[in-house]
């Protein structure tokens, strides 16, 4: 006699291989749950988070979709195909479902900051500043939407910025890396594998990536100096990294505060495009310099300023920039040497090449 299938059972070990890393065998069983019941709304949600986590958007939208069609009040199944939209770039269509969840689930503060951000993306400033409101209306201390109205109110800070790198890149995580490579051209880590040459460092050298984000300077550089550690404010980018397994140790937190607690020297410290999110350097260049072993280096690149500032400056973009006579007298300030400087394009937005500035600095003895 054929043992009869017990759907609860079967979801419950789906959910478990889903929560544990198996992809696979989650949506094997979601698949044979649907074999036997195909009007379950739970399962075709949860095949959709599936193809989200291997990043087959296709396959999830067709999911999602399915999971509407069972349930048409589902704001979590609008929330995550605006996600998706989003994620390829198709921002109408992103919008459209992010009104969706507003309209079944009007407290959804995350939803209207989506929205801005999908206004932002296609440079309706009117639009993403109104949803910047209407989402603080909903949670006052939102620091997404209080760092970027600061930044359009030309605040030269923003107590807020901490947070919103964190939000801005567990968000971001899963399609950072390729976004940054193949859309922005992005090369910094390639620039600074080059700057390392002239350095003469050697293989048993301590590295330590400030914001390692996704490991991509670690995987330009550990065939040369394996002896990589890594910290990032976001858990999600974090989690990228230890997938490629490049760093011999990973932290999550502050940069600051790492510094503080960490009493390891390192030869070499590196903050590529870091301090895009740090206005005031002159605590981290004193704790910096406090981390460096005798003789060691400190990489680090910052964005130039498109406006006449005398030092730093929160840009609409959400980031800050700084001026090169900034930097100049905070190393000299703080007793480091100037190694080298050179003007590069840090990335491409919007076809045009932003400028910036990679620093090497040495600890002076």
């Amino acid at each position: 006699m054929k043992k009869q299938f017990d759907i609860k059972e079967a979801l419950k070990k789906a959910m478990t291989f889903q929560q544990t890393g198996s992809i696979n065998k989650a949506k094997e069983l979601y698949e044979n749950i649907l074999e036997e019941d195909d009007t379950n709304f739970e399962v075709y949600l949860e095949l959709g988070n599936c193809y989200i986590e291997i990043k087959d958007y296709n396959k999830a939208l067709f999911y999602l979709k399915k999971a509407i069609k069972v349930n048409n009040k589902c704001h979590l199944c609008h929330f995550h195909m605006s996600k998706i939209y989003e994620k390829i770039n198709k921002y109408e269509f992103s919008l459209f479902h992010l009104e969706k969840v507003i309209k079944i689930y009007p407290d959804s503060y995350e939803a209207l900051f989506l929205i801005a951000q999908c206004y932002r993306k296609m440079k309706n400033e009117e639009k993403m500043i109104e949803y910047l409101h209407l989402t603080l209306e909903k949670l006052p201390e939102h620091p997404g939407a209080n760092h970027l109205l600061a930044s359009f109110n030309k605040n030269t800070t923003s107590k807020y910025s901490s947070e919103y790198a964190e939000n801005l890149f567990d968000r971001y995580a899963d399609y950072f890396e390729d976004h940054l490579v193949n859309s922005l051209e992005y090369k910094v880590p390639f620039i600074i594998k080059e700057k390392l040459k002239s350095l003469n460092l050697s293989k048993e050298s301590k590295f330590l990536d400030l914001g390692c984000g996704t490991g991509l300077l670690g995987k330009s550089i550990v065939e040369s100096f394996p002896n990589l550690v890594g910290v990032d404010i976001s858990k999600n980018m974090i989690e990228e990294t230890r997938k490629k397994g490049i760093y011999s140790s990973l932290h999550v937190g502050d940069i600051e505060k790492f510094l503080l607690d960490n009493k390891e020297k390192f030869n070499l410290i590196i903050a590529a495009d870091v301090f895009l999110y740090i206005g005031d350097l002159e605590n981290i260049f004193s704790i910096i310099k406090d981390s460096l072993d005798d003789a060691g280096y400190f990489i680090f690149t910052i964005e130039l300023s498109q406006v006449k500032i005398e030092s730093y400056q929160l840009a609409k973009n959400g980031r800050f920039s700084h001026t090169i006579d900034y930097i100049e007298s905070l190393f000299k300030k703080k007793g480091l040497k100037l190694y080298e400087k050179e003007e590069i394009i840090l990335r491409q937005e919007n076809k045009i090449g932003q400028k910036g500035v990679i620093f090497i600095l040495e600890k002076s003895l």
